[in-house]
């Protein structure tokens, strides 16, 4: 979820009209201006116009309309909010985590390679999948995704992990020459 600066919540209708566009919110907001605005005129540009109790009572009136636009612009944002939250159960990257994690490296290298399939630049995806080929010694593809890994642009936030699994597949290689 995108995060909003506190100082919206003041106007009315301005959350919507920062976070979503959302026409609602533009018309809201600049009736909260037009209304604000006339009775600052109304108060201190041309004072004559109003009695002081209309004047006062249409202070009250846009305190309450206030109040109660801030509140449906709150009521608002949690909805979007909640809209936008993502099923956890729908992202196909946990699904291939918990399937590593389980020990069930088959489905989660179908899922990996599924996310591959879809973007062949997901670099999340990718590590997960070198991981996986090094935990099932098959070093040599592993270190296929690895290289393919260091070359693809996003792949600078996962450089020492990137690094270290170069080092676990040496070991890997290592233990398995002196094995043999």
């Amino acid at each position: 979820m995108r995060r909003r600066p506190w100082t919206t919540c003041v106007w009315p209708g301005l959350p919507q009209l920062w976070m979503y566009g959302s026409w609602s919110g533009l018309a809201v907001a600049l009736g909260a201006a037009a209304g604000l605005d006339l009775l600052l005129l109304a108060s201190f540009g041309w004072s004559e116009l109003i009695g002081e109790g209309l004047r006062n009572t249409l202070w009250a009136a846009l305190g309450v309309s206030w109040v109660l636009a801030g509140g449906w612009s709150a009521r608002q944002c949690r909805r979007q909010a909640a809209a936008e939250q993502p099923d956890p159960r729908a992202d196909p990257f946990t699904d291939a985590l918990d399937h590593y994690l389980k020990g069930d490296y088959y489905q989660a290298e179908q899922v990996l390679e599924g996310l591959l399939r879809r973007n062949l630049r997901d670099v999340d995806a990718r590590l997960m999948l070198a991981t996986l080929l090094r935990h099932t010694e098959r070093l040599d593809e592993a270190a296929r995704q690895l290289d393919t890994l260091a070359r693809l642009e996003g792949a600078g936030k996962w450089h020492w992990e990137i690094e270290r699994e170069r080092d676990l597949l040496a070991e890997a290689r290592t233990e398995k020459a002196t094995a043999a």
